[in-house]
């Protein structure tokens, strides 16, 4: 066992990213909850909402066990549980309406076969790296969706909305107030391009002051602060 097998708990990142996310809202005229809508966070992470609920108000993440033989349960009960909310949430269209994958479908799909498949949802069996890989393919998920735990998740999709999704936001919402009705951010911006936009934000907040300033009676109404 050493240190790499077990990465220090994630609940002060949480902490820290949600105070960025607070920053952001602030700058937006909002609030976090109207940033971070637990239905999503779920339906991305596979977190129950009601524990997105609890983690976003400061509950500790639950982390693996250090013991192997109790890290190993944990790991299978999780990808059982991360399994199923894919089954149950990632639905196919019916003349009938929207239901799950049967078994067969999802074998037939996956070249897994259904014995197994079953096994895997039942939680009698652990999956390995290509079978999990190839069920998250099936259902639409990220690699390693089924595998993250609580922390891990959450902290993957609070970093992409402070790091990627908020810098967009908060740039068009300046841009807008500039005057610019017309505003297109590429949604697949990459890292260099997120951090020129949160570096141009207090260039782009000093304008804003700068134009309300010469309007008439110039000086009132807000002006975002930068993240």
């Amino acid at each position: 066992m050493n240190a790499a097998d077990h990465p220090p708990a994630p609940g002060h990142e949480i902490a820290r990213l949600l105070d960025d996310v607070d920053a952001y809202a602030a700058r937006l005229g909002t609030t976090r909850g109207r940033l971070l809508d637990p239905a999503l966070i779920s339906h991305a992470t596979g977190i129950e909402p009601g524990r997105v609920r609890a983690l976003l108000h400061g509950e500790p993440p639950e982390e693996e066990p250090r013991e192997k033989y109790a890290r190993e349960t944990f790991r299978r009960a999780l990808f059982q549980q991360r399994l199923r909310f894919l089954q149950r949430t990632r639905l196919k269209e019916t003349p009938a309406g929207r239901e799950p994958y049967g078994l067969r479908e999802i074998s037939r799909a996956t070249g897994i076969s259904a014995q197994h498949v079953s096994n895997l949802l039942n939680g009698e069996r652990g999956a390995n790296h290509d079978h999990a890989a190839r069920l998250e393919l099936f259902f639409g998920a990220p690699e390693g969706f089924c595998s993250r735990t609580e922390g891990t998740a959450l902290l993957a999709y609070l970093r992409r909305m402070v790091h990627e999704d908020l810098p967009k936001l908060a740039t068009h919402a300046v841009l807008q107030e500039l005057g610019a009705r017309s505003v297109a951010l590429r949604s697949t911006a990459d890292g260099a391009q997120i951090d020129t936009l949160r570096d141009l934000l207090p260039a782009l907040d000093e304008l804003v002051r700068v134009v309300r300033a010469r309007e008439p009676g110039g000086g009132s109404g807000r002006a975002g602060e930068p993240a």
